[in-house]
């Protein structure tokens, strides 16, 4: 059994001012540590978002420089963004689209091809991610740039790039519990730098004969 002076000891700490720090000082420890959780989960999703457009935009720039974009320098081009820009684990898929209003006064803008085949993390994950940027496109650029001339805003005859990234990181609720991240999505609309010649399909080099 516990002594009575015991116990009257701690009842009068949990009285005083020293029982009354402690409680206090254990409730300022779970806050802050709550605070730094959530404070770091914002910043992962913020990063995460930072990274998705920052890669939208250079892969739309390495098209635009190209008339003939190699797959593998796409590729690689996509590999390093996803190595050097995503910080966290996550499942990344690019889509890269050309576009062109033909000569006319009445020639809507058409698709003149797209590539959704670079992509990183898991499989399944990033055929998912592929299938949100066509859905996303579908109600976001592709209904804005392939819409009648007149609303629209494409000249005749112009050239433009399409870059979307769609990125979802490994877990999706973070560490402070009170996060629940979402797939980042970003899209980069820029007119070729060679109007006179629209990049070709990126194509896989020939295979070097032995």
């Amino acid at each position: 059994m516990i002594a009575r002076s015991t116990l009257s000891g701690m009842r009068r700490f949990a009285r005083g001012d020293d029982g009354a720090a402690g409680i206090e000082l254990g409730f300022g420890s779970a806050a802050l540590l709550t605070i730094s959780m959530l404070c770091f989960d914002l910043y992962s999703v913020v990063s995460l978002d930072t990274a998705g457009a920052r890669s939208a935009v250079a892969l739309a720039e390495f098209v635009s420089l190209e008339t003939e974009p190699k797959s593998g320098d796409l590729a690689a081009l996509g590999e390093f963004l996803y190595r050097q820009e995503f910080e966290a684990p996550v499942s990344v898929a690019y889509v890269i689209s050309a576009l062109q209003r033909p000569t006319g006064e009445d020639e809507p803008t058409a698709v003149l091809w797209t590539d959704d085949t670079i992509r990183f993390g898991d499989d399944d994950v990033t055929t998912a991610l592929a299938l949100e940027c066509a859905e996303r496109g579908q109600k976001g650029w592709r209904a804005v740039l392939l819409a009648p001339p007149a609303t629209s805003g494409v000249a005749e005859g112009e050239v433009i790039l399409v870059a979307e990234v769609c990125a979802r990181p490994a877990q999706r609720g973070l560490i402070s519990n009170l996060l629940l991240v979402g797939d980042s999505y970003h899209v980069y609309v820029l007119p070729a730098r060679d109007q006179d010649a629209a990049p070709a399909r990126p194509v896989a080099p020939p295979e070097e004969s032995t």
